[in-house]
């Protein structure tokens, strides 16, 4: 609690272990599991997965120089919690030092793993439930505090839907996660995904789209500025809004929400200062082409994101006023983004409250906490009994 306001976090991080493949990877694979490979020069552990590196970029030197420069001012904050490996003891202690009560907990580097196209089906669900294992067990060190999202992949959606069903109902995970690009063309609005939507409807768990700076996918929006100058901010800059504004693109006009009325999605850590202008072209182009398309929407394509889905914003972002004053404040949750550097922790809840003139408090008590309620489906009386 911080001031008065209870506080969940919507996607708060772990930066995986070497173990993860080594002790969790499915045996039928044990000779395939990606291998851990220490700490890259880039400042980020990194792994070997077939002939792919992972992250593509942790070893390029148009890396090096600006991570370094990102990492220097919180180096000494950062540098006993990497000493202690990222663990779970270490998040609790740096959630009690932000105000925060309940932290859904996603992964950095895990989903890089599966953004690699040619993946054979069977092998990038090995790898996602080796993830969804060692994160359950992650946050078994408080299970009322820490709560985990389960990734999939759409190498195969029959695949990615077994093992949501499995993470969720065997392993306690609250959500399921998916990257925002597409896998081998297959994008979010192909029938052959339908079987997922469906069962994380069934599940009653949200589904998230939350992007990546590491992707391998060929088809990934910043990637076609590797080996030009200044890659490392383009790359962040891009990654985490463009591949969102698709996404919910095709989620929306594609058609998946209509069909799926109780799926609960959020697009999560790439901003939300885009999306009054996204919404509103959405709708502009959808008045002017819809009549002609093959699958109808009897809504307009903001009116499923009112009604279904949610934007996380970082705690520091500028324009979330305007976009309270566009949409409103009932569709927008929060993250100080721990333990990335290119957060304000551990001043992020201290930053959402003082730098907001434009946000009232009331709008803040439902970003910090209501609307991370209904998005993930949370009893209020169960958390704050626990907590």
């Amino acid at each position: 609690m911080k001031d008065g306001f209870r506080v969940i976090d919507s996607d708060l991080h772990v930066i995986e272990a070497g173990d993860v493949y080594e002790k969790y990877f499915d045996e039928k694979y044990r000779d395939q599991r990606p291998r851990y490979l220490g700490w890259s020069p880039t400042n980020f552990p990194h792994w070997q997965v077939h002939d792919q590196l992972i992250p593509p970029w942790a070893r390029a030197d148009d890396v090096i120089g600006p991570q370094k420069f990102l990492d220097a001012p919180t180096e000494d904050i950062y540098r006993s919690v990497r000493e202690r490996k990222y663990e779970a003891s270490a998040t609790l202690e740096a959630m009690d030092a932000e105000g925060i009560d309940i932290g859904v907990v996603y992964r950095t580097f895990a989903h890089m793993v599966v953004s690699i196209d040619d993946l054979e089906p069977d092998y990038a669900a090995a790898c996602c439930a080796a993830f969804n294992n060692w994160l359950a067990d992650y946050c078994q060190t408080n299970p009322r505090r820490l709560k985990p999202a389960a990734i999939v992949s759409l190498h195969d959606p029959e695949l990615a839907a077994a093992e949501a069903r499995r993470a969720v109902e065997h392993k306690g995970h609250v959500g399921v996660i998916l990257l925002p690009m597409p896998v081998n063309g297959r994008y979010f609005n192909a029938p052959e995904c339908d079987v997922l939507w469906q069962e994380v409807c069934r599940l009653n768990v949200p589904l998230a789209f939350h992007g990546t700076s590491g992707g391998a996918s060929k088809d990934y929006a910043s990637n076609r500025f590797r080996g030009h100058p200044n890659f490392r901010t383009l790359n962040h800059s891009a990654a985490f809004p463009m591949e969102l504004m698709l996404a919910l693109g095709a989620m929306t006009v594609g058609g998946v929400l209509e069909r799926f009325p109780d799926l609960r999605v959020g697009f999560l850590e790439g901003n939300c200062g885009w999306l009054p202008w996204w919404l509103n072209r959405l709708d502009d182009q959808w008045k002017k082409y819809g009549g002609g398309e093959s699958i109808k929407l009897p809504a307009l394509p903001s009116e499923y994101f009112k009604r279904q889905c949610f934007i996380g914003t970082d705690v520091d972002e500028e324009l979330l006023g305007l976009v309270v004053d566009e949409i409103g404040d009932d569709n927008i949750v929060m993250s100080v983004d721990y333990p990335h550097a290119d957060g304000p922790f551990p001043n992020g809840i201290r930053t959402f409250l003082d730098e907001h003139p434009r946000v009232s408090q009331e709008s803040k008590r439902k970003i910090m906490w209501d609307n991370c309620l209904k998005l993930y489906g949370f009893s209020e009386q169960q958390l704050t009994a626990a907590a």
